[in-house]
């Protein structure tokens, strides 16, 4: 209310100001030489102590001031031809600068202030101030009928002026707290903290719930900082000052996230405080239960892993020992059990590089010769034939930020998986595609993927190749998030696949 009162005093006071030293800026203008010196002087200084009065003395607006402002306005067009003042039709402005003050009754009654006015200037007054009195030229002085017509018709307009100026901030003022009701009880309803802050760090506004969350009241025009004092400050602090956009925290047992809004024009920030604290563990709950579908899945496949060239090694050893007398039988079983070995060494690597951390060292790398480097690596695989072709079309000065013994293995593996798509020939390209960001390529014209099995590929333990563990691409994704990359994949079936990389 007393926020209300000044801002209706700051205002009243800029309008009359911005009236009379426009009345008395266009009186200037017109001035009738020196003769009219003096008495604008006069209503000058009258006009500059009044203003400097209500300034340092009055707080507030009330119904009398807009009486005074009719007054001086009265004399100043007595002193302007009365009647023929051009300045009569300023009584209009300061009737709805009243009705805009005040209610509508205070209207009505300066418009009727107002038309008395004008009937004293223009039916009593009308010829008895001596022309040397007059800051301005004036023509002759209506005729008494005349005088009268002017009269009803001001006196009409003054009153219509202030009923449809009222009726129109009436409607505004009751749908204006339409709405800010409306929009208080919205607020207050949502299940979260609401702050509005000035520019300067005060709150403008705050709901319930962010006084519950924060424990206290949140008064406002005070200084947020002088009201929080617990672990709320410090991220409060960092979103006023565009330091973070959206922090969370715990506070006890419970999990808060905090996120900062500008307001129109900059003139502040919302801050929104949201308890989190089930979708964390809903979270959580949820992570722990992939977990443990991962797990199983992990039991079940590692199982059938290792079970399978376990046998192979078992039955193998038991024929070379009981059953097999052929030197060359001998040999292959010796082979046998030593491509299984291998199988499950690869196995258990594969594994250890699935689960290990993984620790960046970022450096500047050429991507070209890096590629270079994997092809002879991917040549050297036992999947690479004749019929395939790789192909390096990366540009030859491109360089990227990352670490290089990762990423070499993520070409490595996408390579291979392209080498195993291929087993009938096709081409194995590199590239880089720049638009907003930089996207490594590597596409290959094999076998393709079903689309069913697009969502799955990333998946520990999923592989299409018979000899495949189902940790490469895995392994690939892990790598690639970790550098806070994404990789998508697209393919067809019998169409290819594309990796991208994107940086």
């Amino acid at each position: 209310m007393i926020k209300t009162r000044v801002n209706h005093f700051r205002r009243y006071f800029l309008y009359r100001s911005v009236l009379f030293i426009t009345l008395l800026g266009i009186t200037l203008f017109f001035l009738k030489q020196s003769e009219g010196l003096v008495p604008l002087l006069i209503l000058t200084s009258v006009f500059i102590i009044d203003e400097i009065l209500v300034y340092f003395f009055q707080k507030g607006v009330y119904l009398f001031n807009i009486l005074i402002d009719f007054a001086y306005l009265s004399i100043f067009i007595v002193f302007t031809g009365g009647s023929l003042s051009p300045f009569v039709p300023f009584y209009l402005p300061l009737i709805v600068l009243g009705a805009y003050l005040f209610f509508p009754l205070d209207s009505f009654i300066i418009a009727g202030c107002s038309a008395a006015f004008y009937g004293v200037i223009s039916l009593v007054l009308a010829g008895r101030i001596p022309d040397s009195l007059l800051l301005i030229e004036v023509p002759e002085i209506p005729s008494l009928p005349e005088a009268l017509l002017g009269f009803i018709v001001y006196s009409l307009s003054f009153l219509f002026t202030a009923a449809l100026s009222s009726f129109i901030i009436q409607r505004f003022r009751k749908e204006n707290v339409r709405l800010r009701v409306t929009t208080s009880d919205i607020l207050e309803a949502i299940d979260y903290g609401i702050i509005t802050v000035n520019e300067d760090g005060n709150i403008a506004w705050s709901n319930s719930k962010a006084a519950s969350i924060l424990g206290g009241k949140l008064p406002s025009n005070e200084n947020l900082s002088k009201i929080v004092h617990n672990e709320f400050l410090e991220p409060m602090s960092k979103i006023l000052k565009r330091e973070k956009k959206e922090v969370e925290l715990r506070v006890e047992d419970k999990v808060y996230k905090i996120r900062g809004n500008d307001l129109f024009d900059g003139e502040g920030t919302i801050l929104m405080i949201n308890d989190i604290t089930k979708e964390k563990e809903m979270e959580r709950k949820m992570q722990m239960q992939e977990k443990l579908v991962t797990l199983g899945q992990f039991a079940a496949n590692l199982a059938h892993g290792v079970r399978n060239p376990v046998s192979s090694i078992r039955a193998s050893a038991e024929l070379i020992d009981t059953k097999v007398q052929n030197p060359k039988k001998t040999n292959r079983l010796r082979e046998l059990i030593i491509e299984e070995s291998d199988h499950l060494e690869n196995l258990v690597n594969n594994f250890l590089d699935f689960t290990r951390n993984f620790k960046l060292k970022k450096e500047e790398i050429n991507l070209h010769s890096l590629t270079n480097e994997v092809i002879p690596s991917l040549k050297r695989s036992k999947y690479f034939h004749d019929k395939v072709r790789i192909i390096n079309k990366i540009d030859k000065g491109l360089k990227i930020k990352g670490d290089y013994t990762l990423l070499k293995n993520v070409l490595i593996n996408l390579g291979t998986n392209s080498l195993k798509a291929m087993r009938d020939g096709g081409n194995l390209i590199f590239d880089v595609t720049m638009n907003e960001k930089i996207t490594i390529v590597i596409e290959d014209t094999g076998c393709g993927i079903k689309k069913e099995d697009l969502d799955r590929i990333f998946s520990p333990f999923y592989s299409s190749f018979n000899d495949g563990f189902g940790f490469g691409l895995s392994i690939v994704k892990k790598i690639v998030r970790l550098h806070n990359w994404d990789i998508k994949a697209e393919s067809k079936l019998g169409g290819g696949t594309k990796f991208r990389i994107i940086l």
